[in-house]
């Protein structure tokens, strides 16, 4: 006797969540060429139920059970699953077992999490919701995991991690190229939602399948595998087309069937959703004005050149410059979707260009943080969701990443970290107001927002302070600019929002008097950092804190912290910072913590190295 596909569904009464109600069902087959007598027996956290079962000589039967027939299935004060940034993805441990003649004959131990998922295609946008919340989806695209496949679990679970520390709350698993359970256990635990494709990629890269029921049978065992997890929110046929039409006739038949409850749609990037990029950078005003996305947009993306010692990693040290073919390898291509030739423009025109890759590369960081942050920024208009082409890389490359394939989280990774806060403050160039954007952060009353403008000096020019009430999926503009004469050729706006003279956010931004034109921060003297940092041991990580402090007459940009280890100095990766890629102005103090895993030091302690566009050695306090 076997228990096979089981499945689990939870109905909630919203927008009551107080309790929930179980609905089971599960396959059994017999084996034996007689019939069998025995107990189905479950376990959903301290939920003990069973049900007797006969099943005849060489059969099968489905068992379903609900609180109708077993009324421990009704759970009063469910702990919800939750994605990213609304709440806790609690899991609960579901054990199956198949007793007769005094013994076990199979058992079944999954991890499952109560939550209900729902949907509007009112006006032809999708809209999702969890739990009665509506959730507004922010991550990116994934295609392989690695480019020789060697990801195990170790890896998803730092990749996925990255994911939540973004507050991002959604992968695509594009055009479906990950089946690990790995990779949907991980999205389990770390709160990410999977918009799961099928693996169709668009009509002019097809192929279309040559074997339509191969390709069912295939997707019937898949969908079986995967539907107990939380994670899974949404299904797609195709990427940027229709499935041909028995696949599309058959997916959404068997979804009905196998998986109700979750969404499908047949096109990633049409009808209730947009997509088609763009791919490269483009002017932050753009993600404000036409790249505002009136509907959940499910590609869209820009170069993202990760730190010097991870492109030293990439290609021989003859390579690094000037730029060549070592660089389009690694996916630097001055044509086609990624444009590197208009990124190389950028660098030229508002920086001034560049003279050795160091140099190139620590201007590009500006770009990187400016672009990430913009495209989910300006997203807020609408609220309806962005996913970035990609979030993960798969092997080394200069494009459509956040964390590179090192793992080393990129001065992109913070800005796409900072855009996405679930209660966040941000400057609006297109309207140029001062905005307050609510995703997730519930109804808060009571919040202040202080914005000034500092010259390059650190002086402050101007200043306004508003008071404000901000509900749960909104965004309010509460402050207008306005800019006096006096201004430096660049200087900077620092925000803050604050509830009872609490932090919640904080941002900074770079303003030129002339539309384009950074080149005068390469005039910024060096600046020398005060520095404090603790380091402990807590139990398999080391827990850092590392405190800066500015004491100088200049701001100090682009600062990064970096954990490395104490001997060799070679970088500690994955490694979890609160914050990093920081703007310091004159007289400002910043706190990072940082978290590592014990074993990936190789026996060595642990130190923090500081450095930044134009920050020198750093003082030790």
């Amino acid at each position: 006797m076997t228990i096979e596909n089981p499945s689990i569904t939870t109905k909630l009464p919203l927008p009551d969540t107080s309790h929930a109600d179980l609905h089971l069902e599960v396959k059994l087959v017999n084996h034996e060429a007689k019939p069998v007598k025995g107990r189905l027996r479950g376990r959903i956290g301290r939920v003990k139920f069973e049900q007797k079962v006969k099943i005849e000589a060489s059969t099968s039967t489905i068992i379903k059970l609900d609180p109708s027939t077993h009324k421990a299935l009704h759970i009063e004060n469910p702990i919800l699953w939750w994605p990213s940034g609304y709440g806790e993805p609690h899991l609960y441990d579901m054990e199956l077992t198949f007793h007769a003649r005094r013994r076990v004959s199979d058992r079944k131990s999954l991890k499952v999490g109560v939550r209900q998922m729902a949907y509007s295609k009112e006006g032809d946008k999708l809209r999702v919701w969890v739990n009665g919340r509506r959730l507004v989806p922010k991550g990116g695209n994934w295609g392989f995991s690695e480019s020789m496949l060697r990801y195990r679990a170790r890896e998803y679970d730092a990749a996925v991690r990255y994911h939540r520390e973004m507050h991002f709350n959604m992968i695509r698993n594009w055009v479906g190229q990950i089946g690990r359970d790995a990779f949907y256990e991980a999205c389990d635990r770390h709160g990410v939602m999977v918009w799961q494709d099928f693996w169709l990629a668009n009509p002019w890269d097809g192929p279309n399948p040559e074997d339509d029921d191969l390709f069912l049978a295939n997707a019937r065992d898949f969908i079986m595998r995967i539907r107990n997890h939380p994670s899974i929110g949404l299904y797609c046929g195709r990427n940027e087309g229709e499935p041909p039409p028995r696949l599309e006739a058959g997916l959404t038949k068997m979804l009905a069937e196998l998986h109700p409850g979750i969404q499908y749609i047949p096109n990633s990037a049409e009808d209730v959703v947009s997509g088609h990029g763009p791919y490269t950078a483009m002017p932050v005003s753009y993600y404000f004005g036409p790249g505002a996305n009136t509907h959940l947009h499910s590609e869209r993306g820009m170069q993202n050149i990760p730190p010097v010692e991870s492109v030293r990693k990439m290609m021989p040290k003859k390579a690094l410059w000037p730029q060549g073919l070592d660089w389009g390898l690694h996916d630097f291509c001055l044509r086609g979707a990624a444009n590197g030739a208009s990124y190389r423009q950028i660098i030229e025109d508002e920086f001034g260009g560049a003279t050795s890759a160091e140099d190139w590369i620590s201007l590009a960081q500006f770009v990187n943080y400016d672009g990430y942050r913009a495209m989910f920024e300006g997203q807020s208009k609408h609220r309806m969701g962005l996913l970035l082409w990609m979030s993960h890389p798969c092997w080394p490359s200069f494009v459509w990443q956040t964390y590179d394939y090192y793992f080393e989280p990129t001065a992109g990774y913070f800005g796409a970290r900072k855009g996405c806060e679930p209660l966040h403050v941000q400057w609006n160039p297109v309207t140029d107001n001062i905005e307050v954007v609510n995703y997730s952060g519930g109804d808060v009353p009571g919040l202040s927002v202080h914005v000034q403008i500092l010259n390059m000096d650190g002086r402050r020019q101007w200043w306004k302070t508003a008071t404000l009430d901000s509900k749960e999926d909104s965004t309010v503009a509460c402050i207008k600019m306005e800019y006096p004469s006096g201004l430096s050729p660049v200087h900077f706006l620092r925000v803050d929002l604050t509830r009872k003279h609490i932090p919640i956010s904080r941002n900074f931004y770079m303003r030129p008097v002339e539309a384009g034109n950074y080149r005068a921060i390469r005039q910024l003297p060096k600046v020398n950092l005060e520095v404090t940092t603790g380091i402990q041991q807590e139990g398999n990580r080391w827990v850092i804190a590392t405190n800066l402090h500015n004491r100088s007459k200049y701001p100090a940009l682009m600062v990064r912290v970096k954990a490395v280890r104490e001997k060799t100095g070679d970088r500690i990766l994955p490694a979890i910072y609160s914050d990093n890629y920081l703007a310091l102005m004159p007289g400002e103090m910043e706190g990072i913590g940082i978290h590592l895993a014990v074993s990936d030091a190789r026996g060595e302690r642990p130190r923090i190295v500081v450095e930044g566009f134009n920050v020198g050695p750093a003082k030790e306090a």
